[in-house]
C-alpha cells in the first residue's frame, strides 16, 4: 500500500500544474492561438446577417385620372432603387456592332375614349433615336393634359438634343451604375419630372398635376430593348404565342391593396422633386411585337383579348385601329392611347428590300 504522504505530494503538484495551466490560458490575449471555430460560427453569422431595411416613407397617393387623394392609412408604395435596377452593367461594355442586327418599325394611336372631356394622353414615336414614349396624365380641369404632354416633350427634346442635364447642365446626372442608354432614358424623365413640377410651381390651375410615363428604347446594333415607366402605364411583349407584361403597375392594387384604393396611383412624373423611375433590359428578338398603351386599353380588354388581336391582325396600324375600337366598345371610360413595335431580322429585311418583284421580273 503506497505512502499516503507520498500521495498527498503527488497530488498536490497536480493540482499545482492544472492551476498553472488554466492561469495561462486566460492570461493569453485573444488574438493570440488558435481559435475554436465551432465557437465563433454562431456570431459569425450573426455579424454577417444583413440590418433590417429602414421603413419607407408613405408616398402621395395619386389616382391616375382623379385629383390627387391623401389617404394616411394606406399602404406605401415598393421602391427600387437604382442598384436595383434590372440592367445589364456589362451590356456597354460589349463592342457594337457596325450593322443593326434588328428592324425596329412602330405604329401609334391615341383616342379620347367615350366618357372624357378632354385626352389627357400624349405620346411620341421617335423612329431616329428608336425611342417610343406614352404619358397619361391628371390632374384638375384640363391640367392632365398638361403634364403629359409636357413629359413627352421633355423627353423628346432631351434625346433630340442629346442634353440630358437641363439648360443649366443641372438636371439629374447619369447614373454611372447604368448603361449609358438606360441611364439616358432614366435622365430624361427625370427632366420630365422636374419640368412638370415647375409648371406646376409658376400657375396655380396646374397645382397636382402628374402623369405616368412607359417608353421603350431600342438599341438595334445591340440587339436591345430599355423600358422605362412610373405609374400605371404599362409595356407588353407578344413572343411565339406567349404574351407577357414586361412593367409592374406602381398602383395600391399591386402593392395588396383591394378594394376602390387599388387603382390609386403610388408613383407618378411631376409630383415629389425626386421620383423613383422603373428600367428594364431585354434582348428583342425577330418576330416580338411590343406594345405601349395606357391604362385606358388594359383596364378595358383582357390580355387574351389583346393576344389574340395582335396574332389575327399582321399590319400594325390596322390592329391599333381594331385594340382602341374594342376599349371603346367596352365603354370607353378613359383615354385610349396604343404604340406598337414589330422586331424584324434587319439582314433579312434588307434582302427581302432589295429582291426584285414578281411583276418587274
Amino acid at each position: 500500500m503506497p505512502d499516503p504522504q507520498v500521495l498527498y505530494i503527488v497530488t498536490a503538484v497536480v493540482v499545482l500544474a492544472l492551476v498553472a495551466w488554466v492561469v495561462v490560458v486566460l492570461a493569453r490575449p485573444a488574438d493570440e492561438g488558435p481559435v475554436d471555430a465551432k465557437a465563433a460560427l454562431p456570431d459569425a453569422k450573426k455579424e454577417s446577417k444583413p440590418p433590417p431595411p429602414a421603413e419607407a416613407a408613405p408616398a402621395k397617393k395619386l389616382d391616375s385620372h382623379a385629383e390627387i387623394r391623401d389617404e394616411p392609412n394606406a399602404a406605401p408604395s415598393v421602391t427600387m432603387t437604382n442598384a436595383e435596377m434590372h440592367v445589364d452593367v456589362e451590356e456597354e461594355e460589349e463592342p457594337t456592332g457596325p450593322n443593326a442586327l434588328i428592324l425596329v418599325t412602330a405604329v401609334g394611336l391615341t383616342d379620347p375614349g367615350l366618357k372624357r372631356k378632354h385626352n389627357e394622353d400624349a405620346y411620341a414615336t421617335l423612329e431616329d433615336h428608336h425611342l417610343f414614349v406614352i404619358a397619361d396624365g391628371m390632374g384638375r380641369h384640363a391640367a392632365g393634359e398638361i403634364a403629359s404632354q409636357l413629359c413627352v416633350d421633355a423627353i423628346t427634346e432631351a434625346f433630340n438634343t442629346g442634353n440630358f442635364q437641363g439648360p443649366a447642365g443641372d438636371g439629374p446626372p447619369v447614373e454611372p451604375r447604368l448603361p449609358r442608354r438606360a441611364a439616358r432614358l432614366r435622365s430624361s424623365i427625370l427632366l420630365a419630372n422636374t419640368r412638370i413640377l415647375n409648371a406646376a410651381r409658376e400657375n396655380d390651375a396646374y397645382a397636382g398635376m402628374g402623369t405616368t410615363v412607359v417608353s421603350a428604347y431600342f438599341s438595334p446594333n445591340n440587339q436591345r430593348v430599355y423600358i422605362g415607366h412610373v405609374g400605371d402605364s404599362r409595356c407588353y411583349r407578344l413572343r411565339s404565342g406567349k404574351f407577357s407584361q414586361l412593367t409592374t403597375d406602381h398602383t395600391l392594387g399591386a402593392a395588396g391593396i383591394q378594394g376602390k384604393s387599388a387603382a390609386v396611383l403610388s408613383r407618378a412624373v411631376g409630383i415629389e422633386d425626386n421620383v423613383e423611375v422603373d428600367v428594364t433590359m431585354e434582348s428583342p428578338l425577330p418576330g416580338d411585337i411590343y406594345l405601349l398603351c395606357s391604362d385606358g386599353l388594359s383596364r378595358m380588354i383582357g390580355d387574351e383579348e389583346i393576344q389574340s388581336t395582335l396574332e389575327s391582325e399582321k399590319d400594325l396600324q390596322a390592329a391599333t385601329k381594331i385594340l382602341i375600337e374594342k376599349a371603346n366598345a367596352k365603354g370607353g371610360r378613359d383615354n385610349i392611347t396604343t404604340i406598337l413595335i414589330r422586331v424584324d431580322d434587319a439582314k433579312a429585311a434588307a434582302m427581302k428590300a432589295r429582291a426584285p418583284s414578281p411583276a418587274a421580273s
